[in-house]
């Protein structure tokens, strides 16, 4: 892959992203390659201008955690991301602020291949959103009220009940929320859809695991609470009884750039903090 011009997105309000972000553009610099600034602004669309400067580029660099990853992933397209930890988690990283300079000699080296993540196409209202690399999230629009719901996949009805919310997630994303809800960890080779309920009001009911072919319908039902749907924690719209979410794998993946091969069970246990005998 070659790389000739570079977006830099910093993890906002962190003086330690923004001296990163700038080791980085100077180091950039004097191998002659040209750097383009993308300023991240959480919960906003960005101007035009700055995602046509994102698309044109041929490598996007976000120094920061997984939630400025995730803000970037929504509004680039399947340009290639290279993510610099800078912040509690980390999890879509692929280098160190301590690594950064040798991670991107390797990369002007060519030394690279491409990681694809599949993402989630929502439609709400009749609208398509942007793509979720993460999970889709129907919840309360109000702390503490619980909705009514039913959930079904290519037809079949899955749920119909109460509870805090449902995820809808990919296998990207079972690291995250989904975990958190009591989702299965599940391995990054199985391409799988998601489904788990959060705090759901019969305690019989379990995540479900469904293929890439899955279409997933969601309709808040009579009586409900309104809802919200929740893209990755960055996106949110209002959700009425009575309308529908829809959410099927998106045919555009993120795209992340790699210099070598992680364990992903090593890095479950370090992140997740998951006990590990010696």
């Amino acid at each position: 892959m070659r790389v000739s011009r570079v977006g830099i997105v910093a993890k906002p309000n962190s003086e330690e992203a923004v001296r990163v972000a700038s080791d980085t553009e100077r180091f950039l610099t004097s191998r002659g390659i040209e750097v383009v600034h993308i300023t991240a602004m959480p919960n906003t669309v960005n101007s035009v201008s700055s995602y046509e400067e994102a698309m044109s580029a041929d490598l996007i660099v976000v120094v920061g955690g997984d939630g400025t990853i995730m803000w970037v992933a929504q509004r680039v397209g399947t340009t290639p991301i290279l993510g610099i930890k800078v912040g509690a988690r980390g999890f879509l990283c692929e280098t160190t602020p301590e690594e950064a300079t040798n991670t991107l000699t390797r990369i002007l080296e060519g030394k690279t291949y491409l990681e694809y993540k599949s993402r989630l196409s929502i439609v709400s209202k009749g609208h398509r959103l942007p793509d979720a690399l993460n999970e889709a999230l129907v919840t309360s629009a109000r702390p503490s009220k619980i909705i009514r719901f039913s959930v079904s996949a290519n037809g079949s009805h899955i749920h119909r009940g109460m509870a805090d919310g449902v995820i809808v997630s990919t296998t990207t994303g079972a690291t995250a929320y989904a975990l958190s809800a009591g989702g299965p960890i599940i391995d990054p080779d199985l391409e799988v859809i998601e489904l788990v309920f959060v705090c759901p009001l019969h305690h019989g009911v379990r995540p479900v695991i469904l293929p890439p072919s899955a279409k997933v319908e969601i309709t808040l039902l009579p009586g409900s609470s309104s809802g919200l749907l929740v893209l990755d924690g960055q996106t949110s719209v209002a959700v009425e009884e009575g309308e529908q979410v829809f959410v099927e794998r998106s045919r555009s993946p993120a795209v992340f750039l790699r210099v070598a091969p992680a364990d992903f069970y090593e890095k479950v246990r370090k992140s997740l903090n998951m006990g590990f005998e010696a």
